[in-house]
């Protein structure tokens, strides 16, 4: 029994120690698989500059750098997108510090202008409710700065750590023995359906009309009432501020970018919240000289999954004009 005791415990901290260290995507795939994808690239393309894209899910499926048409060549732009489902301001600002201490420097950072992630408030330890399992002892010191209560967060990332191998059962089993799961439960997903670039393409290439106003209809219940109500939030924008703070100090170029939506899902939005957007928006250029590039318009709601996940047309079609109408300009410029 003191045997079986001891492996047990062994077990355990062998575990949290490796998630911690040399198996983060195990703890949090979307962001250690990405990572790696993104190491690997840099040491493939070492005279091309980086562009890097951080954004939610809009910029996971709705950007494809394979084709926004940059040469593989020397001094070309090679663009990755690290898109992760529900990112706001503050998991943004989180990747692009988890990435800087990962010894990967980008030199030009893209911005999801995501007008419902700009809406949130509150501290740290209130916005990161259910991330504990995914973060490591690292990205709580990194978030501490915007917490009102730090022990709080660290609390919540110690209980998950108790018990690592029922926290992690099916990351585990999906790198393991993904065909021991319910199809429902893999999460094989997150990294195998990766392109190079890191794009996360939309998995059907056509929706039906009752399923696109299906998922419209559930985007109305999730965002209608804030977008009709806009204001930025208090702790979004301090996230906003802290990451273009870095990107400064480090010498990185920061540009915003809009993702396209449908014709249903832009009649969410009322004058004021327009108004509050584009002042906001006019502010940072000011205070940052940040620019916000806008190649969202004339979608189609044939394009879109729901309302405002690009299907991958759409995503192909989006990634060409942001490229040619904005980056070419803004990267050479630079």
């Amino acid at each position: 029994m003191l045997i079986g005791l001891v492996a047990v415990l062994a077990a355990q901290v062998g575990l949290g120690v490796s998630v911690e260290t040399v198996k983060p995507e195990w703890r949090d795939p979307e962001y250690g698989h990405r990572l790696n994808q993104l190491r690997h690239l840099k040491v493939l393309h070492p005279d091309r500059p980086l562009v890097l894209a951080i954004g939610s899910s809009r910029t996971q499926m709705g950007l494809s750098p394979a084709d926004m048409g940059f040469a593989d060549a020397p001094g070309s732009p090679l663009v990755y997108n690290f898109g992760q489902a529900g990112a706001g301001s503050l998991r943004i600002l989180l990747t692009l510090l988890r990435v800087l201490d990962a010894g990967v420097k980008p030199d030009y950072v893209l911005i999801e202008w995501f007008p419902i992630a700009l809406a949130a408030d509150g501290p740290a330890e209130e916005q990161a409710k259910g991330w504990a399992p995914w973060l490591g002892l690292a990205d709580v010191r990194r978030l501490a700065p915007h917490c009102d209560r730090p022990l709080v967060l660290g609390g919540q990332w110690a209980a998950s750590r108790l018990n690592p191998w029922y926290v992690y059962r099916l990351s585990l089993m999906s790198h393991w023995q993904p065909g021991w799961l319910r199809w429902q439960d893999r999460l094989t997903y997150q990294w195998d359906q990766l392109d190079r670039f890191g794009w996360l393409p939309y998995p059907a290439e056509s929706v039906s009309d009752e399923v696109r106003a299906a998922g419209i209809e559930a985007v109305r219940k999730q965002i209608a009432a804030t977008l009709s109500h806009f204001r930025v939030g208090m702790g979004s924008d301090r996230a906003v501020r802290d990451l273009l703070n870095h990107c400064q100090k480090q010498c990185i170029s920061v540009a915003f970018y809009t993702t396209p939506e449908g014709p249903t899902v832009r009649s969410f939005y009322q004058p004021a919240g327009r108004a509050e957007l584009s002042a906001y928006a006019a502010m940072l250029s000011r205070e940052y000289g940040v620019p916000l590039f806008d190649a969202s318009d004339g979608f189609a709601e044939q394009e879109f999954a729901d309302g405002h996940h690009l299907l991958r047309s759409g995503a192909a079609r989006f990634s060409r004009r942001l490229a040619d109408e904005h980056l070419r300009g803004w990267v050479k410029g630079r």
